[in-house]
């Protein structure tokens, strides 16, 4: 009898059986979701599409398999309608209010500016390192390649690619402080 599971109309045709509807508001009551809470509407609208969501992906055949379909279908009912709350919940906290959103300002040039002002840096910092220095700033920050790599490329030890590090830490802290004392 299953023969079309795609149907429709035989799932809701299944689901206006007052069994069935007492199984649909019974897992909405699971959910804790009675008559009285804000969003039983839209609760029963979910409960509704999952419950031809589960006739859809019911395997096995019905109505030979109707007490098993019944319980599959409570719990998808169930559990899709706590993640639907869930999902509510999230979005309402995340939202800010508007007298609080108001006093917010969104800059987007100061982004661009501390880009502006990190090229400056290591353009200036580039200027002044010396060739191992210069080695490190290029192949880790820029490169992104590991201390070993950098051993590995060039030949040294771990202690040397650490003291360029140092050497070019001290530079680069030199040259931001100077900035900041420009500014």
């Amino acid at each position: 009898m299953h023969a079309d599971r795609l149907d429709n109309q035989a799932a809701f045709d299944l689901l206006a059986e007052p069994e069935h509807q007492r199984l649909l508001y019974g897992a909405l009551k699971a959910a804790n979701v009675t008559r009285y809470h804000p969003q039983f509407e839209d609760c029963v609208t979910v409960a509704h599409l999952t419950w031809l969501a589960a006739y859809q992906n019911y395997e096995p055949e019905l109505p030979a398999n109707l007490p098993d379909f019944r319980k599959f279908a409570f719990r998808r009912i169930k559990w899709r309608t706590v993640d639907y709350l869930r999902q509510q919940t999230l979005r309402t906290q995340s939202q800010v209010d508007l007298e609080h959103a108001l006093p917010v300002a969104i800059d987007p040039m100061s982004d661009q500016e501390a880009h502006w002002q990190l090229s400056a840096l290591i353009t200036d910092l580039l200027h002044q390192c010396r060739p191992g220095e210069r080695i490190y700033l290029t192949e880790f920050f820029l490169e992104e390649q590991s201390v070993a790599d950098i051993m590995r490329t060039h030949g040294v030890s771990r202690r040397t690619v650490y003291n360029w590090r140092a050497s070019l830490l001290a530079k680069a802290h030199r040259l931001y402080q100077a900035a900041d004392a420009q500014d």
